[in-house]
């Protein structure tokens, strides 16, 4: 075709709507997205095969359908979408994303001491993604990360056991900043049914945010890290430690990097 021209502004357009597909697919990988995304597909195959063959009765059918498609697609994709608006939508001010060396080893200890009480518990670590709104379900505090404090909270006979507490870091290594936190609930699907309304919660949660949560189970005596609506396997302390020091790996490298440029000037 002589008319047709390609240029750098194509390779550009081409390049975003590339990039916006591949995040799109592996926001939805692993949900109940998928199984909607391909009941879609289905039905635009059929309505394209009603205009081939000339069913006209499916054809109008189907034309009214696609008449409110995008409608429809908010519809059914709105906890992705409500998903992705928050990943993207980082709150630029916040402190509290990124724990220290230290952080991590009084958040270890703190969740192995629930264990060994046999008391279950909900710690969220705050990232890049704010979680003041949830602040109002629940209790605001300013108190150190520590294991005592967790045990004190999570006491089954303490008026702020339910719910979870949030923890964020700050330039003493670390704070429980809320209690007593209502979370939001993953479907019922979404986890095998010999998980309960605790694990829902994290799995709920670090599917619209990019924290991590980790669960200690009063009825199995376990402990998981759940982070982007995964679940993970049951840990011990070494193995939850390395899980999260893996996960913040940069961060604390650029952190241990900072210090020893201080230590030379």
């Amino acid at each position: 075709m002589s008319g047709w021209q390609f240029g750098l502004s194509d390779v550009f357009d081409i390049t975003v709507v590339a990039i916006v597909v591949y995040f799109f697919l592996r926001l939805i990988r692993g949900t109940r997205a998928v199984q909607m995304l391909i009941g879609v597909a289905m039905v635009v195959v059929v309505y394209q095969l009603s205009q081939v063959f000339g069913l006209f009765t499916v054809e109008w059918i189907f034309g009214h359908f696609f008449s409110a498609f995008m409608v429809i697609l908010v519809v059914l994709f709105q906890q992705e979408i409500r998903r992705a608006l928050v990943r993207v939508a980082v709150n630029p001010l916040s402190s509290g994303t990124t724990p220290t060396v230290a952080m991590l080893d009084e958040l270890v200890e703190s969740a192995f001491s629930l264990v060994h009480r046999g008391w279950g518990g909900l710690i969220v670590i705050e990232r890049e993604t704010g979680l003041r709104h949830l602040f109002e379900s629940g209790v605001e505090m300013n108190a150190p990360i520590r294991p005592d404090v967790i045990q004190a909270i999570f006491c089954p006979d303490a008026p702020m056991h339910d719910g979870a507490v949030i923890v964020c870091r700050d330039a003493r290594g670390g704070r429980v900043v809320a209690a007593r936190v209502l979370l939001p609930l993953a479907q019922v699907t979404a986890l095998p049914g010999n998980f309960g309304t605790r694990h829902r919660a994290a799995v709920g949660l670090s599917e619209e945010s990019d924290a991590l949560v980790i669960v200690v189970s009063e009825e199995r005596g376990d402990v998981h890290l759940v982070e982007e609506g995964q679940l993970g396997e049951s840990l011990n302390s070494r193995e939850l430690h390395q899980a999260l020091e893996k996960t913040l790996s940069s961060v604390l490298y650029s952190q241990g990097k900072s210090a020893e440029t201080a230590d030379k000037v």
